[in-house]
């Protein structure tokens, strides 16, 4: 019986078609063939993966049939199985979470693309509508898959230029090496050059500031660890590349280039209120500042040199107007 199936049917298809010449009726029987032949295949490949019901199965059928008519079926059983199909909102969110990205890396994602033009209203490094936006039209301007959802390769592009703060602390483990303790820091390149330059800001000679960690950068790493009283490894902590970037920042400029930075600062001619508003959008960018009177005081100052050192300003203490205006794009205007 089921071999008459397929000639019943098209035999059912042409008897419902409108009439047509005789050198027409043999490429309607094929067409309505192949046509029919393709959904039997379908069928018959879905079930196999519903018989088998892996993963790899149903991701087999998807392959061969990515039009067919049982996709959703297919696509709801990887989910079931907790391996979503390649392309779908969840399996992009977990791609992103694979990256581990850092607080840091997404505070500097956002800057840049709010530099592009792209703007997140605010760079927290907390993702939420207004970044996913932001993501997926970068995405479509680039002509890639605007997903919302960055990949390695996005995620490198968008922090090739910005120097990011240092990752948090994270327990010690007292089984690692002080080069595992070093590696588990995971320092980006930019992360590496900011600490070469301020290894030589304070003296230490750790040859070229290009990322790469070799023997001077090793010395003067321990060089730095002597004169600081610590255990001399030629590797660096955590905590250890937070004193490090204090100091550097807290290194006085020379006298003249002070002077100046102060100078350009007042000239701009910012209100007690206008200062106030930058001391509370600073903070609210992460920046520590106890009163935000418009009172631009040690602390305030200490703020403003962090900020500059983060986004790859010259690090003042003072605002320049092009600084005061990127503050405001940061923080949504």
């Amino acid at each position: 019986m089921r071999s008459l199936t397929l000639p019943l049917l098209i035999a059912a298809h042409i008897g419902l078609a409108a009439p047509a010449p005789a050198q027409d009726i043999g490429d309607i029987v094929e067409g309505l063939a192949q046509g029919l032949i393709q959904q039997e295949l379908d069928r018959n490949a879905y079930i196999a993966a519903q018989n088998a019901n892996t993963a790899a199965a149903y991701r087999d059928y998807l392959a061969k049939f990515p039009r067919g008519q049982f996709r959703t079926n297919a696509q709801n059983a990887l989910a079931r199985l907790g391996a979503p199909v390649e392309g779908t909102p969840a399996s992009d969110a977990q791609a992103e979470q694979r990256l581990g990205i850092t607080s840091a890396q997404r505070v500097a994602v956002q800057r840049e693309l709010t530099r592009l033009g792209y703007n997140t209203f605010g760079a927290d490094g907390a993702w939420g509508r207004n970044t996913r936006t932001a993501i997926a039209t970068w995405q479509r301007d680039r002509g890639e898959r605007a997903t919302g959802y960055v990949t390695e390769a996005q995620l490198r592009a968008l922090t090739r230029n910005v120097v990011v703060t240092p990752p948090t602390d994270t327990p010690p483990a007292t089984n690692l090496t002080a080069a595992q303790t070093e590696s588990a820091l995971k320092l980006t390149r930019a992360q590496r050059t900011e600490i070469q330059k301020q290894l030589i800001a304070l003296g230490y000679d750790a040859g070229v500031a290009d990322g790469l960690w070799g023997s001077r950068t090793r010395v003067a790493i321990k060089a730095w660890q002597k004169a600081n009283r610590r255990e001399q490894t030629g590797y660096i902590t955590s905590a250890q590349v937070k004193l490090l970037a204090s100091q550097a920042t807290t290194t006085a400029p020379p006298a003249d280039s002070e002077d100046a930075a102060a100078l350009e600062e007042s000239l701009l001619g910012l209100t007690l209120a206008e200062r106030a508003d930058l001391q509370r959008r600073l903070t609210r960018l992460g920046y520590a500042i106890t009163r935000t009177d418009g009172n631009f005081g040690a602390l305030t100052r200490r703020a403003i040199a962090d900020w500059q050192a983060d986004t790859g300003e010259p690090v003042t203490g003072y605002l320049t107007a092009d600084q005061v205006r990127l503050i405001r794009v940061e923080t949504g205007g």
